[in-house]
């Protein structure tokens, strides 16, 4: 009896520190209004490319996507979907290269529960500029705060230069 509530108890710590681990810490508060989404999302992405990623895992729901548009020589677009986990492994191959990703301009139309967000952004590595575009992103209000089911990101190329209007 002794050796099963000694089991017992191992089991429930282990439990125990298993559901600490997987909660978000504070940094990552979800925006409690949608014209919040963009800072925390440059918050989540912003830092070393191999950082913890709790607070973007916090700020995306378990079920959301990324598609990265693009055109082909041809002009042909074409896409790459990816989950979070997709993307988060992606990055985090750069190792310690420190990225910023900064929303220039933003527009949100609002719904209730559900926001569609359209934002020019520039995305910088090591200080470089390597990419400026378009991010269409798709919220949903929750209990806990704002967060996102989905992204569309079209980077800038040189036969769809970002436009005048979506610059700061």
């Amino acid at each position: 009896m002794l050796r099963t509530r000694f089991l017992a108890t191992i089991l429930a710590g282990a439990i125990a520190g298993s559901a600490m681990a997987q909660a978000p810490d504070a940094r990552c508060a979800l925006p409690s209004e949608p014209e919040g989404i963009p800072v925390a999302l440059d918050a989540a992405i912003t830092g070393p490319a191999d950082k913890d990623r709790a607070g973007m895992k916090a700020l995306f729901i378990p079920e959301a996507r990324m598609m990265f548009v693009s055109l082909g020589a041809d002009g042909t677009p074409t896409y790459r979907l990816e989950t979070l986990d997709d993307w988060i492994a992606r990055v985090k191959a750069r190792g310690h290269a420190m990225l910023e990703e900064k929303q220039l301009k933003w527009r949100i139309e609002r719904y209730g529960n559900i926001a569609q967000l359209w934002s020019s952004y520039a995305l910088h590595s090591d200080g470089k500029q390597v990419a400026r575009g378009i991010n269409s992103i798709q919220a949903i209000k929750e209990a806990g705060g704002w967060r996102v089911t989905g992204i569309m990101v079209q980077a800038e190329s040189a036969t769809a230069p970002l436009p005048k209007e979506y610059l700061p």
